[in-house]
């Protein structure tokens, strides 16, 4: 290449200058390619090849991370899918058992049991400040004002049952909802 550049040159530019400036230009045409294909060391090409190498793997590295993210956000899906489930199946159990209870309420506690058993209104208007976090002041106030609280009320014992017993299966379902949250969330973390 170089020969044919100072024929050239030569045939071109006659004398010592235009060759010595053949010279000049043919060096300078070797050694930038030289420098691109890295015959002296690492060149452009394998910077540029060097430089594509980390992408791609930085890339990859990304790809791999992001499919690592997504396998474990369907996994806590999937968990707090069966999780719900359990959930739901239990609040209907619990729910079955309350109504059941509340049905066989005639059952346990009779029509005589009731005439002979009727609650006093002290027993009510703390029964009812207790389920609903009132006050007793306010709760007697409002429920049976200027009745004694040892007088019978009209409250009988079947309905204070049934009402016990769905509070409590309330409190129940309370008590496996929280449950299952906590189990949510310790499965997030």
């Amino acid at each position: 290449m170089l020969t044919t550049l100072l024929s050239w040159l030569t045939g071109k530019v006659a004398g010592p200058v235009a060759t010595f400036c053949a010279v000049i230009f043919a060096i300078a045409a070797l050694w930038q390619t030289a420098r691109i294909e890295g015959v002296f060391g690492g060149g452009l090409k394998v910077q540029v090849a060097t430089l594509q190498a980390q992408l791609a793997a930085r890339d990859l590295a990304a790809a791999k991370a992001q499919s690592r993210a997504l396998i474990a956000r369907e996994q806590r899906a999937e968990k707090s899918e069966r999780e719900a489930a359990s959930h739901a199946a239990e609040q209907i159990r619990t729910q079955t058992q309350i109504e059941t209870i509340v049905q066989k309420v005639p059952v346990y506690v009779s029509a005589k049991s009731d005439q002979d058993c009727r609650l006093p209104w002290g027993f009510v208007r703390l029964f009812d400040a207790a389920a609903g976090g009132g006050d007793l002041d306010t709760v007697r106030a409002a429920i049976a004002p200027g009745q004694p609280d040892d007088a019978a009320s009209d409250v009988s014992l079947s309905e204070a049952l049934a009402v016990l017993s769905a509070n409590f299966g309330a409190a129940r379902q309370n008590a496996d909802q929280l449950e299952h949250l906590e189990k949510a969330v310790a499965a997030d973390h």
